[in-house]
């Protein structure tokens, strides 16, 4: 686009008590990158009802402009790449505005942490932000969606303090966030859908087929083959070494960076970056081969009808003919993820339960293919980083230590629940125990 976001440090005259008088403001405006012409924006008045009614130093009112600013020159680069999720704001503008627009921003900061580029505070101050932003745009009623805000009471030294709780920290939206390691707030995050739960597994994929067939085999090679979502949208048709028609042979994937054939004129690329190149090779099962098939009936059907934008990409919308992005991918994999909740609700409500205690998105993936590596096949931490292309065994070693431990502590809740039943026994091992 022509034009954006800036935030510029204005004197005016402004009346106090009856006097003229010059006073320094901070203000968002609009500038046109061709002309250089500034033009004061009307959301300035967040900044001057928020933070300027509260005398907060000019810096600090800077700072929060500042962040405002980047969200805002965000939606414009989605705009100008296509971001299907965004392209409603042409029509819109501001009032088009919704917490998946925040949620999206949200996960390109956490993106950008994971690829060191900013570090993890920066985040939690944008969430913050952000929360306070779409707020006061509620209040005023310049956003169309209705949003349920959650308050949170503290109290400090004696004096009651309310919050508005991040309204995009929510499994629904499928925000993703820095770990534990990278941030001090804790957003622990759901590895698994449960030890030999395959049936969750395939289940998630045939919902994914009906919801969201673009991306239906993507999500079956994050399962099974353990791919980042940076990693599916950057294959090529040419990258799959299939198997034989007889079924013999590797099903292996060619991972590479390869945003500059699929996305040579995106401004935005954090969400489509390969973390490591590899030759990765998926689980040949039953599901994965038959979406591969029908992935490429898919496909073959865009080209003939003349919707297909690039004939090369591995992954296109169905919508726009387009390679399909990061975020793309991301708001596909979310709206499939809340119908599958949707349906265990009704039909396996103790799985419900466990899936949304905790956060989780396109990263599961990982988790699950490491599962099967680990318990369905017992593989060393060593063999597992290779196959899910760490660079560092950490990694592997930490996610299994972590399984480990949890085997353990199931084990144990299990043969202390069996000895309440054997009470007027007195067992002084814990393989006395275990037998019965």
């Amino acid at each position: 686009m022509g034009y954006e976001f800036v935030v510029k440090q204005m004197r005016i005259k402004d009346i106090r008590k009856g006097t003229l008088v010059d006073e320094d403001k901070i203000f968002l405006c609009i500038e046109n990158k061709v002309t250089g012409m500034l033009m004061p924006h009307p959301l300035s008045n967040f900044i001057k009802s928020t933070f300027d009614r509260k005398s907060l130093a000019l810096k600090t009112q800077k700072n929060y402009a500042e962040e405002i600013k980047k969200f805002l020159n965000y939606t414009l680069d989605c705009i100008s790449d296509e971001e299907e999720m965004f392209l409603n704001l042409r029509g819109t503008g501001i009032s088009g505005l919704q917490l998946k627009h925040g949620a999206s921003y949200i996960t390109h900061l956490t993106q950008r942490v994971r690829a060191k580029e900013i570090i993890a505070q920066q985040v939690k101050d944008a969430d913050r932000m952000l929360t306070k932003f779409y707020f006061w745009l509620s209040e005023q009623g310049f956003i169309k969606e209705k949003i349920q805000y959650r308050e949170e009471v503290s109290s400090v030294k004696g004096k009651k303090t309310v919050t508005i709780r991040s309204p995009f920290d929510n499994f629904e939206l499928g925000t993703e966030y820095p770990n534990t390691r990278d941030m001090g707030r804790e957003y622990d995050r759901l590895h698994d859908f449960g030890d030999g739960r395959l049936d969750l597994v395939n289940l998630f994929i045939r919902i994914a087929e009906l919801e969201a067939p673009d991306i239906a085999l993507g999500i079956a090679f994050q399962f099974y083959g353990g791919l980042r979502k940076g990693e599916i949208v950057n294959l090529l048709r040419s990258g799959v070494k299939e198997p034989n028609k007889n079924g013999a042979g590797e099903l292996t994937l060619n991972i590479k960076d390869n945003w500059s054939i699929l996305f040579p004129d995106k401004k935005l690329t954090v969400l489509e970056q390969v973390k490591k190149t590899r030759i990765q090779a998926v689980f040949k099962a039953p599901i994965v081969i038959e979406m591969y098939k029908k992935h490429k009936d898919l496909i073959s059907r865009m080209e003939r009808s003349g919707k297909l934008k690039n004939g090369q990409a591995l992954f296109c919308s169905i919508h726009t003919g387009r390679p399909i992005s990061g975020t793309a991918y991301w708001e596909r994999f979310t709206r499939v993820k809340n119908r599958f909740l949707s349906i265990l609700l009704e039909s396996d409500e103790e799985a419900y339960r466990k899936l949304t205690t905790k956060n989780w998105s396109t990263h599961i993936g990982r988790g699950i293919f490491t599962n099967m590596l680990v318990f369905l096949l017992g593989w060393s931490a060593s063999e597992v980083m290779i196959a899910r292309g760490d660079s560092n065994i950490q990694s592997s070693n930490r996610y299994i230590e972590e399984q480990n431990v949890k085997k353990k502590t199931e084990e144990a809740i299990e043969i202390i629940a069996r000895a309440t039943t054997h009470a007027d026994k007195v067992y002084s091992k814990i393989e006395d125990l275990r037998g019965l």
